[in-house]
């Protein structure tokens, strides 16, 4: 069981917490003050730090800047009473991992140190992919997609044009993105287009720029997307949705680095690096001729396969953590709200056909709703509650 010290000047709240994580198991060490807490942790390996927010002398802000220097990695959830959660959310600000109002009984203080403990621990398992590739953006315990990030990896050291494949929700564009991150363009531009979202007559003015006087409303010479990509990655999204003219206007940038804006007979080159996405079948595309079968060989130099959510279950604990820490914040609350099991339970059964978009969509809607409270059947959409089909 994990380790806590306790600090809080408060004899009592000491004692009657001590009492209770003892017989449930924890390693405790109680103390009094600021200073006596780093005094501790100098022989006592804490894994989380429970301060009381108010203390004579030193605060648990205090505290909090303290341990930046030599225990940054220790959580420290913070005791307060409700006239100072203001406070408290500072304290979060500069880094506490939770806070809880006082007076509390001392099993919710156990289910805090519980989902701080489970936190910590998915972000140890992820921390060997973040040093790698720089970003915290795709946590992860699945293994076919630990393999895909490995495989993103060193894609990234290349300069091979990369076509991601996978459903709408995937984390295409978070892939895309990790390959610029780990690659020796980090430091230049990542310009991202979603094919689909534009009109196929602005599509090419987008992408290639324009001469002024191309067409009707080109007031002026404008730059696209791949010159505003130049020394970086530009990630097309959705690119089935290219017109023909689109595409052979990129196959011809992919083959020679050389293209012409729109309305414009000068031969432009740049240093741009092209990642590709669609949640297309482009085999499919290609076989029916709504795809060029040449710029389909051309893209698909490295090729990635974004798993459905429904083939990496595993992370579903992972993905409800951090989308649950992430509508808090963005909502105002004071704490995060908990699941209940049947909530957690039927998430474990929906077949997730949205993928990590629905996912985070609908813990957003759980949040809105439940609030800081527990999230309940209730408070899921009617396509969750009525999956499977009866």
């Amino acid at each position: 069981m994990p380790s806590v010290l306790i600090v809080d000047d408060d004899r009592k709240i000491r004692l009657t917490l001590s009492i209770f994580l003892e017989r449930r198991g924890y390693r405790v060490r109680d103390v009094a003050s600021v200073k006596a807490a780093l005094t501790a942790l100098k022989e006592f390996r804490a894994d989380i730090v429970l301060s009381d927010l108010k203390m004579e002398g030193e605060s648990g802000i205090e505290l909090i800047a303290a341990l930046r220097a030599d225990y940054a990695a220790i959580p420290v959830i913070i005791m307060t009473a409700f006239a100072s959660v203001e406070k408290a959310v500072e304290a979060i600000k500069m880094g506490a991992a939770d806070f809880i109002v006082k007076p509390f009984a001392p099993a919710e203080i156990e289910q805090l140190l519980a989902r701080t403990v489970r936190i910590q621990g998915l972000e140890a398992e992820n921390r060997n992919l973040r040093a790698v590739l720089g970003q915290n953006d795709i946590l992860t315990r699945s293994e076919p997609l630990r393999r895909i990030l490995a495989m993103a990896e060193r894609f990234a050291k290349s300069e091979a044009t990369v076509l991601v494949l996978g459903e709408s929700g995937t984390g295409k564009s978070m892939i895309a993105r990790r390959i610029h991150a780990a690659s020796p363009r980090s430091q230049g531009p990542f310009v991202e287009v979603n094919c689909a979202s534009l009109a196929e007559t602005l599509l090419e003015s987008e992408l290639f720029g324009h001469c002024k006087g191309a067409f009707t409303g080109a007031l002026k010479d404008k730059i696209g997307r791949l010159e505003a990509a130049d020394g970086g990655t530009l990630f097309l999204d959705e690119v089935s949705e290219l017109s023909p003219e689109g595409q052979a206007k990129l196959l011809r940038f992919l083959q020679d680095k050389v293209f012409e804006r729109v309305g414009d007979l000068t031969t432009r080159a740049v240093d741009t690096r092209v990642i590709a996405a669609t949640n297309r079948n482009l085999r499919d595309l290609v076989s029916g001729k709504g795809f060029r079968e040449d710029l389909y060989y051309r893209l698909n130099v490295a090729e990635i396969s974004m798993p459905p959510l429904r083939q990496r279950r595993d992370d579903l604990p992972v993905l409800v953590e951090r989308f649950l820490a992430q509508a808090a914040a963005r909502n105002g609350l004071s704490s995060i709200p908990v699941l209940d099991d049947e909530v957690n339970a039927q998430f474990a059964r929906y077949n997730w056909p949205g993928n990590v978009r629905e996912l985070q969509n609908v813990i957003e809607r759980c949040v809105i709703l439940a609030g800081a409270g527990r999230i309940t059947m209730e408070h899921l959409p009617d396509r969750l509650l009525t999956y499977p089909a009866s």
